[in-house]
């Protein structure tokens, strides 16, 4: 099992990426110089290596846990065929759901709700951008939204691992106006 791994960046960002190269290695990065978040995920996405079974996004406000790579391959080889997001957001509403998935060490989801880390299989990547691309305009500033139609499309289903491979930075959305408090892993596998 061979994964691959890139970052998608924003220049407001840039002071993390040698944080994220120290922690994951030299990986590709997708700087948005003014291209909008979908074309900008989209060229991470291609960014992948060929000879790679699983390729994951990593977005620059991602705390890593430590020895992603190989545990990141154990939840892979663990649960083939799924999609992957290896973070599960503190939302209230999923408290109850992340306390029993916790016995399981992840929950599966028809759903991915958070863009910090997916990790989706190579050979279904050019397919996802082709079908998302279609999407209407509004959602091309959610890129796990418009991934997450496809995967639903697809029939495919989400494994969250739990305790959390990745974690969120304190800082302010590029999506959301007000700098969001919770944006915190339920639990993380720490660094």
């Amino acid at each position: 099992m061979k994964l691959s791994i890139s970052v998608m960046a924003h220049p407001s960002r840039e002071k993390f990426i040698p944080y994220l190269k120290e922690k994951l290695g030299d990986i590709p990065v997708s700087m948005d110089n003014g291209i909008g978040i979908w074309e900008n995920c989209k060229n991470a996405w291609r960014l992948h290596d060929k000879t790679a079974d699983y390729h994951v996004v990593i977005q620059d406000d991602a705390i890593i846990g430590k020895d992603f790579y190989n545990k990141a391959i154990k939840e892979i080889s663990e649960h083939p065929g799924k999609a992957f997001s290896f973070y599960f957001g503190n939302r209230k509403t999923l408290e109850e759901s992340a306390k029993r998935a916790e016995q399981n060490n992840g929950i599966e989801m028809g759903w991915i709700s958070w863009g910090v880390a997916i990790c989706l299989p190579i050979k279904i990547i050019p397919d996802m951008i082709q079908y998302c691309d279609k999407l209407p305009l509004r959602l091309k500033k959610h890129d796990d939204t418009m991934i997450a139609n496809f995967l639903r499309y697809k029939k495919i289903t989400t494994w969250y691992p739990i305790p959390s491979l990745v974690d969120h930075r304190l800082e302010k959305s590029l999506v959301e106006t007000d700098k969001s408090k919770g944006r915190k892993a339920y639990k993380f596998i720490g660094e």
